[in-house]
């Protein structure tokens, strides 16, 4: 377990693989997945994905479709949030300030939730444009997820208050510290429920995972991996989550190093996050409803 929560240990890595890299092989990753959920889906419930399919001289049933195409592009799509987990647990034990880490996500998460409303809640009203109606017609969809950034954040205010519990309690009784700094964890994994942010409590548990066993790296993946599998993937959760055993691997191939993407950039990936769910938006409406 983490031995050290306020700095950082002298960790070995012994992967080749950047940060840099990890978060651009996620945000592609991640594209493809709420490309299909954005746009196939709702296309193939609609059957204009076969009407557009016929102008290119394709013909395809809407289960071949579905089968064939939108669950392989869902099920690849399962590698984005287990790295994201990692890489913000990352980014937390590097952060110099933990309450901006915190803010920007919260604020980001603000800036994305109609983005993320519009493109992947409301998908099946995508022949307008107009916000108001789009709002009209699926105010009660609406309210049953928010966006990742929320449990992102929870997860660092997790990991924040857990940190200070730790250090306040670790040398008086390190089993009661421990014990006491699951606390914030089960605080932020309900929140994340009834706020019902994207992945949930789920997702704030596969962050105390990857931040408790940090240190053993191979641990840490194993076990996120394995809760992942085995309370997502069930017939009740309808997941796909045995899918994302590629990002654990790749995880363990870290070098723990930023990589070739330099500290100005890194607001590009806050900015991604919004900026392609607004992309499905208008591609779904310009390619679906057109002529």
């Amino acid at each position: 377990m983490n031995t050290n929560t306020t700095t950082i240990p002298n960790r070995k890595y012994f992967g080749f693989l950047s940060g840099s890299f990890l978060k651009v092989f996620a945000i592609v990753i991640m594209f493809i997945d709420h490309f299909a959920a954005g746009f196939i889906y709702p296309a193939i419930v609609s059957g204009d994905m076969g009407r557009w399919l016929l102008d290119f001289d394709i013909q395809a049933s809407p289960l071949e479709i579905y089968d064939h195409f939108y669950l392989i592009l869902r099920g690849i799509g399962r590698f984005a949030f287990p790295i994201f987990c990692y890489l913000l647990v990352e980014g937390y034990l590097h952060t110099r300030s933990k309450k901006r880490y915190a803010i920007t996500l919260s604020i980001f998460g603000f800036i994305s939730e109609i983005p993320f409303d519009i493109a992947l809640i409301a998908r099946k009203n995508y022949d307008t444009l107009n916000l108001i109606e789009i709002y009209q017609n699926s105010d009660k969809d609406l309210w049953e997820y928010q966006n990742v950034y929320f449990t992102l954040a929870l997860g660092v205010l997790g990991m924040w208050a857990a940190d200070t519990i730790l250090k306040k309690l670790r040398e008086h009784n390190i089993v009661l510290a421990y014990a006491a700094s699951i606390l914030p964890f089960a605080i932020a994994a309900l929140a994340a429920y009834y706020m019902k942010t994207d992945y949930s409590h789920y997702g704030i548990c596969v962050i105390a995972i990857l931040y408790y066993f940090h240190n053993i790296r191979p641990i840490a993946t194993l076990l996120a991996y394995l809760f992942m599998a085995f309370t997502m993937s069930t017939a009740l959760t309808g997941g796909m989550e045995e899918w994302s055993f590629p990002a654990f691997i790749l995880m363990n191939l870290y070098n723990g190093q930023r990589g070739f993407i330099k500290k100005n950039f890194k607001y590009f990936f806050y900015i991604f996050y919004p900026a392609h769910l607004i992309l499905i938006f208008f591609l779904r409406y310009f390619i679906l409803t057109r002529g």
